[in-house]
């Protein structure tokens, strides 16, 4: 059932549910048991699919450990091959709920593309890093605030995504016909992207020809509730 059909049911199941309610109170008698019935039937066959109530995937402890060590030393061994090489990529990042969508891009698509392509800065002990853009940030007092243009005072930090290895289904170092570049596929769960954490890194050495890395300065701010609201809407079919 399509979104916008599951929203119908399940609005149009609670107000019968409501109303029955109601006309059980004023009026009891076997019409309103059964409205009530029909109600509280369609509210729970739709419950999962509203998506309001949708849920990330629901990992067990063995699970995440697993998928750590299986994703860990593959990416690992990956930068530490570019680091050798003096050699920098991009990647190209896929929502494996929207795979059928690439490489086409619907301009009428809101919110995160279901592919993207993104630098690949590294790893951390428990997911990879990946950076989005460059930006600048200016200290007001004790607040670090972005603003999209230099100015004096101001220090270029790169915006740095941290996707946990537990989001990542599968990893295509050789690219392919569209795209040479890495492909690593996600699950889009956290808010409707796969990122756990955002935040303004600024890049650093530890010394001459040592591989960057990107000190985090601030986070960047989370989503506004209507604007998570707004993503399940267009997002959860």
């Amino acid at each position: 059932m399509s979104l916008f059909r599951n929203s119908i049911v399940h609005f149009g199941s609670w107000a019968a549910f409501g109303v029955s309610i109601i006309w059980a109170v004023v009026d009891p008698g076997f019409e309103p048991v059964v409205g009530l019935f029909l109600g509280a039937a369609g509210i729970a066959a739709n419950f999962d699919d509203f998506p309001l109530f949708k849920k990330p995937r629901k990992l067990s402890p063995e699970e995440r450990i697993a998928l750590r060590d299986k994703w860990r030393p593959t990416f690992k061994d990956y930068f530490l091959k570019l680091a050798r090489d003096k050699r920098r990529t991009d990647v190209i990042v896929r929502d494996v709920a929207r795979l059928d969508v690439y490489p086409e891009v619907d301009e009428k698509e809101t919110g995160i593309s279901s592919w993207f392509r993104v630098g690949f800065l590294g790893s951390y002990d428990s997911g990879v890093l990946l950076g989005l853009r460059w930006t600048y940030l200016v200290q007001h007092g004790d607040v670090w605030r972005e603003d999209d243009h230099e100015q004096p005072g101001s220090i270029k930090v790169m915006v740095v995504a941290e996707v946990p290895f537990e989001a990542i289904e599968s990893f295509n170092a050789d690219g392919d016909d569209y795209y040479r570049q890495p492909h690593i596929f996600c699950h889009f769960e956290y808010e409707g992207s796969p990122y756990r954490r955002r935040y303004y890194g600024e890049e650093r050495q530890v010394f001459p020809d040592s591989p960057y890395f990107y000190a985090a300065l601030a986070e960047v701010p989370k989503p506004t509730w209507i604007d998570r609201l707004k993503w399940r809407w267009t997002k959860r079919k």
